[in-house]
């Protein structure tokens, strides 16, 4: 789960240049026109990942019908809408293949569940007050074991153990060994402070794989291209029996550009070559 306080993060002075390089703003402006969510003004958002879907959220302070209609243009078939109360609306279609459920209650946020509907309904059981049994993420039985300085952040992620399969041999098969994971990044003028907590029952010794474990990652192809092998201050492991936390700082430039070469540059831009153009006809 990763959430962020988005306009905070919008409005931070030094954050613009990178917020334009990996979100320019005519794609922020088409977003805002397609679904009626601004994310520079949105509050707080989320993104959850399940494995029967993917659940996003965002607080909406004010009347949410523009989102809904606009979730409904989007719908290609079966459109159903169902209100459990006045204020509370649910809406389920298709896009494509995939089904898609929205959530809105009325000046608090809406929420949109992409395959299952289930991560929505169970928001919109909360919303009515129907879970009173169940705890919320942050206070189950895995995500509570972390320390809950990490809800300072304004942009954290979480993911509740016990983990497997890849998960479970990351950071030198501590995460295997994890009950939870938690990261928090603060930026800082040119920097990014970042702390990572693994939750757990740990040992003196598993300090010194948590520090070889961040060698690996940047001196790595990866690392090397976010700039995680020149972080902006000696990394620090701190050792705990219920908690292993690793904090950094990292310069925000060589961050951000690398993140663009992995995800949205094209060939020319990661090589530094001028786009290849076609030669002209004779």
């Amino acid at each position: 789960m990763a959430v962020a306080r988005l306009s905070e993060l919008a409005h931070t002075p030094g954050l613009s240049a990178s917020r334009d390089l990996l979100f320019p703003t005519a794609r922020l402006d088409a977003f805002a026109l397609a679904t009626g969510v601004d994310l520079r003004e949105t509050a707080n958002a989320l993104a959850a990942g399940y494995d029967l879907g993917t659940l996003y959220m965002a607080e909406t302070p004010s009347e949410s019908a523009l989102v809904e209609a606009r979730f409904r243009d989007r719908l290609l078939a079966g459109a159903t809408t169902v209100s459990p109360h006045p204020r509370v609306k649910r809406v389920s279609g298709a896009m494509g293949l995939s089904p898609e459920t929205l959530v809105r209650v009325d000046a608090k946020w809406i929420a949109v569940a992409v395959g299952d509907p289930t991560p929505a309904r169970a928001a919109e059981l909360f919303a009515l007050g129907r879970l009173t049994r169940s705890p919320p993420a942050l206070r189950g039985s895995a995500l509570s074991t972390l320390p809950h300085d990490l809800d300072a952040a304004p942009l954290r992620f979480f993911a509740p153990g016990p983990f497997s399969g890849e998960w479970a041999r990351g950071a030198r098969g501590l995460l295997g060994a994890a009950l939870a994971f938690g990261v928090g990044a603060w930026p800082a003028g040119a920097e990014l402070r970042v702390r990572a907590v693994f939750a757990g029952r740990w040992q003196a010794t598993d300090a010194a794989e948590l520090s070889s474990a961040w060698t690996d990652l940047s001196e790595s192809s990866m690392g090397r291209l976010l700039g995680l092998d020149q972080p902006a201050g000696e990394p620090r492991v701190t050792f705990a029996p219920d908690a292993l936390t690793f904090d950094v700082r990292l310069a925000i430039a060589p961050l951000t550009d690398g993140l663009r070469a992995a995800v949205v540059a094209d060939v020319w831009e990661i090589l530094r070559f001028p786009e290849k153009r076609d030669a002209p006809h004779p």
